[in-house]
C-alpha cells in the first residue's frame, strides 16, 4: 500500500535518493502547486539510474523538464486545433456536396463505405451523430448547442458544416475513415497524399491531441497501437536512423511522427510557426539541462539528429 508523505517528508525522500535541492521552501511551494506525482513521478525517471538520481541532478532540472512539457502540450494543442478546423471544413464541404444538407438523408448507411468489415463502425458513427443532434437540441443538457438548435428550428435540418462543429476530433477522424473512397480521395489530394495516408495521419494527430488534452507526458509519448506509415516522401528525405531490422527507429509513434504529420497537414506558414515555437522551447530547456540529459530528452522525442530541422524546407509534392 502506498504511504502518505507530508511535503517535508517528500523533500527528505528526494534528498535521500540523491536529488540536490538548493531551496527547500521554493521546492515545497512547487510541490504544493503542481503535485509530487505530477512533477516527480512523471518526470524524475529520466534522471535516475535504478532508484537513485544521476549525480548532480537538481530539483530545478526536473521542474524545467516538467515546464518544457507543459509548453510542448500548449504548442501541440494550438497546431492540432488548426488541423482539426481545416479537416472539418474539408469534410463538411465534400460530404455536403455529395449527400446534401438534411441529416435525415445524409446520416444513412448509403452515405458511407460499403466495406463489410466497417458495418458496425458506420452504424455506431451514425448513431453518435444523431445523438449529438438530439443532445444539442436539449436545453437542459450540458451538450446543448444554440447554433444547432437555430438551424434545426429555422431550417428544419442540421447541415453537416454545422453538425461537425459539435463532434470531437476523434469522431471526425472516424468519420473521414468511413466516407466513400472518392470523397476521401478528393480531400486527401488537398494535402498531396493518399486517402489511406491521410486516415493514418489523422489517427496519429488525434492520439497526440488526446495526450495533451489530458495533461499527460508528451515529450516521451509513445502511441500504443498507431504507427505512422514510412511510405512518405518527407520521411525518405530525412534519412532517419534504422534499427537492426532495417526499420526506422524514430518517426513512427513518437513526437517526430507528429511533426511529420503536421508537415503535411498544416499550411507552410503555420508549420514554420510550429517549428519556431518548438525551437524556442528546446533552447530554453537546453539552458537548464546537462548536454547528456538534453540529448537523452531529444532521443525520447525522436529528435536526436537534426534531420527534423529541415522539415520546413522539404517539399511534399
Amino acid at each position: 500500500m502506498k504511504e502518505f508523505f507530508t511535503y517535508e517528508q517528500q523533500i527528505d525522500k528526494l534528498k535521500k535518493d540523491g536529488l540536490i535541492i538548493s531551496d527547500e521552501s521554493q521546492t515545497e511551494r512547487e510541490l504544493k502547486l503542481e503535485g509530487y506525482y505530477n512533477i516527480i513521478n512523471g518526470y524524475s525517471p529520466i534522471f535516475k539510474i535504478n532508484t537513485c538520481f544521476v549525480k548532480g541532478t537538481t530539483f530545478d532540472n526536473i521542474k524545467n523538464l516538467y515546464d518544457f512539457d507543459k509548453t510542448l502540450r500548449s504548442i501541440v494543442y494550438k497546431y492540432t486545433s488548426s488541423i482539426e478546423n481545416h479537416i472539418k471544413a474539408l469534410i463538411a464541404h465534400e460530404f455536403s456536396r455529395i449527400h446534401g444538407v438534411d441529416e435525415k438523408k445524409y446520416l444513412t448507411t448509403d452515405s458511407f463505405t460499403k466495406n463489410a468489415k466497417a458495418v458496425d463502425n458506420v452504424d455506431r458513427l451514425i448513431n453518435e451523430c444523431n445523438q449529438t443532434i438530439t443532445d444539442a437540441l436539449n436545453r437542459n443538457s450540458n451538450k446543448y448547442r444554440e447554433y444547432i438548435e437555430h438551424n434545426y428550428t429555422k431550417h428544419g435540418h442540421v447541415p453537416m458544416w454545422v453538425l461537425i462543429r459539435a463532434i470531437s476530433f476523434g469522431t471526425t477522424s472516424i468519420f473521414y475513415k468511413n466516407m466513400l473512397e472518392e470523397e476521401k480521395t478528393a480531400i486527401a489530394q488537398t494535402y498531396h497524399i493518399t486517402s489511406s495516408q491521410l486516415a493514418n495521419m489523422l489517427e496519429v494527430v488525434v492520439s497526440f491531441r488526446n495526450i495533451v488534452a489530458h495533461g499527460e507526458r508528451t515529450f516521451c509519448a509513445r502511441l500504443p497501437k498507431t504507427r505512422l506509415t514510412t511510405d512518405l516522401g518527407v520521411v525518405r528525405s530525412m534519412c532517419i536512423a534504422k534499427n537492426q531490422k532495417g526499420a526506422n527507429k524514430f518517426g513512427r509513434n513518437d513526437f517526430l511522427a507528429l511533426l511529420i504529420c503536421c508537415k503535411y497537414l498544416l499550411p507552410p506558414i503555420e508549420f514554420s510557426g510550429f517549428i519556431a515555437e518548438l525551437d524556442v522551447a528546446l533552447e530554453e530547456l537546453k539552458k537548464n539541462q546537462t548536454p547528456s540529459m538534453f540529448g537523452k530528452i531529444k532521443i525520447y522525442m525522436g529528435l536526436q539528429s537534426n534531420s527534423w530541422t529541415i522539415l520546413p524546407k522539404l517539399k511534399i509534392y
